[in-house]
């Protein structure tokens, strides 16, 4: 059998599919492939609504545990009460603890997003493809490993006996002690946090037209002006989606906290893990969750006021008509 009758063959079996596929149609109802109905976008999004559904039970049986009363042999007796949230709110190491985790979050988040800003922007214009290429594969590296494997990377970095105090100690400095400190878990989590930032502001800065840097050049302004009062203002919606990214994980991490701050630098994550595991006592864990999370949401609606949803935003339309 030569080439030339088998690829007849294909063809002639290509087109037979095809007439079938064709007939197939025809006796399908016109309706299921002209006009599909509109309930068929409701089901596909079926699955996302019951993930928000269960979160929002979780969220409404951390709430009912937070006003349950603890206690050291039964664990939860189902009577309610005001003490989870009188300890949190009357205890200095919890709130203590509360606010260091918002500080450091807001604090994080500032650094993150700044830094994040001109890495994107450089990303984007820089005209060598290979040195773009560079940039996107140094900012989805740290995705490969898990922050875990991070944090222990940066347990060895800055250490008594890491790089940093070996390169300090070339210049008779040091050694000083960075693990177990706020600059120690500051640095590890800025690494984390900075490619989440440049994500979201990467494709806000691509929607940035060029003729208006250009034309900004072209009025006299220095390349500082120009970022400053063009790319800054138009790269907002980014700027707004990686503030709410950023600072939501950071309030909520756990790992880093937990091994460059060993047990020094407590987020309140790391109180809430040691209250369940430790102590047992659901209700405060709960309690610890449930005002985390009525914070987080301050704060994102905040952004959602000032700056507006950015890249999480979903363009309606309307601002057309």
């Amino acid at each position: 059998m030569t080439s030339n009758t088998i690829s007849n063959r294909l063809e002639r079996l290509k087109w037979r599919l095809m007439d079938k596929t064709i007939e197939l149609k025809q006796r399908l109802p016109q309706e299921i492939y002209q006009s599909p109905p509109s309930w068929w976008g409701y089901l596909l999004i079926l699955p996302g609504i019951l993930l928000v559904s269960f979160l929002f039970v979780g969220m409404g049986i951390l709430t009912y545990y937070s006003f349950l009363t603890f206690d050291s042999i039964e664990f939860i007796i189902y009577e309610f009460t005001l003490e989870n949230w009188r300890s949190f709110l009357t205890t200095d190491a919890y709130y203590f603890i509360f606010f260091r985790t918002i500080g450091l979050s807001l604090f994080i988040t500032i650094l993150a997003v700044g830094l994040a800003l001109p890495y994107a922007y450089l990303t984007i214009r820089v005209r060598s493809s290979l040195l773009r290429k560079l940039l996107l594969i140094s900012i989805f590296v740290p995705f490969f490993t898990g922050v875990i494997v991070r944090a222990y990377g940066w347990l060895i970095i800055l250490g008594q006996n890491g790089l940093v105090n070996s390169f300090f100690g070339i210049f008779g400095l040091g050694p000083y002690r960075l693990i177990g400190t706020e600059i120690g878990v500051i640095i590890g989590l800025l690494q984390i946090m900075i490619p989440f930032a440049i994500i979201m502001i990467a494709p806000a800065v691509q929607n940035i037209d060029r003729a208006m840097e250009l034309a900004a050049s072209n009025l006299g302004a220095n390349p500082f002006q120009t970022f400053y009062h063009i790319v800054i203002p138009l790269a907002k919606p980014g700027i707004a989606g990686g503030t709410i990214v950023v600072f939501t994980i950071t309030a909520a991490t756990y790992a880093v906290p937990a091994l460059i701050g060993g047990g020094r630098v407590d987020f309140i994550a790391n109180v809430i893990y040691r209250s369940l595991f430790d102590l047992s006592n659901y209700p405060l864990a709960a309690t610890f969750s449930v005002a985390l999370v009525i914070v987080a949401s301050i704060f994102v609606l905040g952004i959602f006021q000032t700056l507006g949803s950015g890249t999480l935003g979903v363009d309606t339309g309307d601002s057309h008509e």
